[in-house]
């Protein structure tokens, strides 16, 4: 058994190698409200350690060396979390190093009895970025489908573009917060807490949890139908105010409500049995035994000499990031083979969104009235490891109404630099059509998936110590009839030119 010495000094270490992870991942609980039940999710765990612990006395202690195994693949994955500005893979290194620590002072087998409680854990940590966008926009879509195909059945005449819904009065943009996301992680972690707490059946506590995420949805569709007939019947005003405020509160209740009204359905239905109680695991079941052996003080120097030598290589790393001078954007030329341009102001919801960066929005216009304006938008990192990621066009283009309707790739060749593919998307609304070109830009290198973006970031990261990057996106109006490849020929020369001067600004 881990002397208490010992487990004092390894938690020491383990907060002095996690501190920045776990400093910035409670900042997140704290100011992100999609993911505050995280503050909850460590307490339950130990509450279900602390209800278990006449069980987990009980059991024989074989520590094994392939828990350092675990440490060291923790280490490993913190290394390329930090470095490589993968908040999710850091934070994941932390629940992997746990496991080795109990693997290495205590066995596999009081390992396998705490595993509830461990696998818990993982819902403390965010969604990652580029998964946490790709499932927000189709849940505010199904939100949006829902409302649309209900409130004209209370009467409410309603036109439905994207995520936004057309009301006689004011139009209802279903953002993120309407979206199910926030609710569907905290319900879900609830419905888990709650099937624990009140059901012995396992079965069960897989559905309830499995049901939450419906639930969700559903909860949230009526919180949308709620704001619709609160609109149409009563005061527009009201929709943005106070009531619009309380109904994420009134709809989490509704969800807890939806939840409880099922398990008790589920009660009637099928009675529990004394069979069908959650058995023990074997080895929680045998009869006391003496754990008077002390952790061998090899495992512990061992363990303890890694962590030490990961804090002190990861602090050295930080301290020394590099950030190679460029220019402002702000400074990019405001004529561009031709072109003049015309700043647009960004809003504070949206660079708050985006985060710290350094942003250019231009509208572009040509002297040939025949020649529509291209709008420009650059977006410069200079560091992505605090967690302030590119986000990609196609989930935030369909907002406010504009959907796609044509996609593809297209190899893209300027002076200079060797082909790299572009994202081409048509999106429209109503007989409005736009084309967008947009693709990641970093060290030199375009390329048009997110994913290969965040893989060149961490291998650059860990290579070159930097995780600076930008996002570069032209968008062009289409004229009626105008093809897909003869707006993109249109842009081309623009976007070879623009290409050809990102050198001073994003630095290679």
């Amino acid at each position: 058994m881990m002397r208490r010495w010992q487990l004092g000094i390894l938690s020491a270490i383990i907060l002095w190698v996690y501190w920045p992870t776990i400093s910035h991942l409670v900042g997140q609980w704290w100011n992100d409200p999609n993911f505050s039940h995280g503050f909850f999710v460590p307490l339950f765990s130990a509450y279900v350690l602390w209800k278990d612990r006449d069980r987990l006395a009980r059991i024989h202690l074989q520590p094994s060396w392939s828990g350092f195994v675990m440490v060291a693949v923790g280490m490993c994955i913190l290394f390329v979390g930090q470095m490589g500005a993968e908040l999710f893979l850091a934070r994941f290194s932390l629940v992997i190093t746990l496991a080795g620590i109990v693997v290495l002072f205590c066995g596999w087998n009081f390992f396998r009895s705490i595993l509830f409680p461990w696998m818990f854990l993982l819902l403390m940590i965010p969604i990652p970025t580029i998964l946490f966008n790709q499932i927000t926009f189709p849940l505010q879509l199904l939100a949006s489908h829902i409302s649309a195909a209900v409130l004209p059945v209370f009467g409410v005449p309603i036109l439905r573009e994207g995520n936004v819904i057309h009301l006689p009065a004011m139009s209802l943009e279903v953002a993120e917060a309407c979206s199910g996301i926030r609710s569907l992680m905290s319900l879900v972690t609830l419905a888990i807490i709650y099937g624990y707490l009140m059901e012995k059946r396992l079965w069960v506590r897989w559905v309830l949890a499995i049901a939450s995420v419906p639930i969700a949805v559903a909860a949230n569709s009526i919180r949308i139908i709620g704001t619709g007939l609160l609109v149409q019947y009563w005061d527009a005003d009201k929709a943005e105010g106070y009531f619009h405020a309380s109904w994420g509160w009134i709809i989490f209740v509704v969800s807890l409500l939806m939840l409880y009204g099922l398990h008790q359905i589920i009660g009637l239905i099928w009675k529990e049995k004394g069979g069908d109680v959650e058995r023990q695991l074997t080895t929680a079941t045998q009869p006391p035994k003496q754990n008077h052996t002390p952790a061998r003080m090899t495992q512990f120097v061992a363990v303890t000499l890694l962590l030490v030598s990961a804090a002190v290589l990861l602090q050295i790393r930080r301290a020394h990031e590099v950030f190679p001078p460029r220019l402002a954007l702000q400074s990019f030329p405001q004529h561009v083979d031709g072109w003049n341009s015309v700043d647009v102001p960004i809003d504070e919801e949206t660079l708050k969104v985006l985060g710290p960066g350094d942003f250019l929005m231009r509208n572009y216009v040509h002297p040939a009235k025949d020649r529509p304006a291209i709008n420009l938008f650059i977006a410069y990192f200079p560091s992505q490891r605090s967690g302030d990621t590119i986000h990609s066009p196609k989930n935030c283009l369909p907002g406010a109404g504009w959907s796609a309707v044509d996609s593809k790739q297209i190899l893209f060749s300027t002076p200079g630099h060797d082909a790299f593919p572009v994202n081409v998307y048509v999106v429209a609304k109503g007989q409005d059509r736009q084309l967008v070109l947009y693709f990641y830009w970093a060290h030199g290198r375009g390329v048009a998936s997110e994913y290969v973006a965040k893989y060149h970031l961490v291998v650059d990261a860990i290579k070159m110590n930097r995780s600076d990057g930008s996002l570069i996106r032209f968008i062009t109006p289409m004229s009626p009839g105008e093809s897909v490849e003869a707006a993109t020929q249109r842009v081309l020369p623009f976007v070879i030119e623009t290409v050809s001067q990102l050198q001073a600004y994003i630095p290679q």
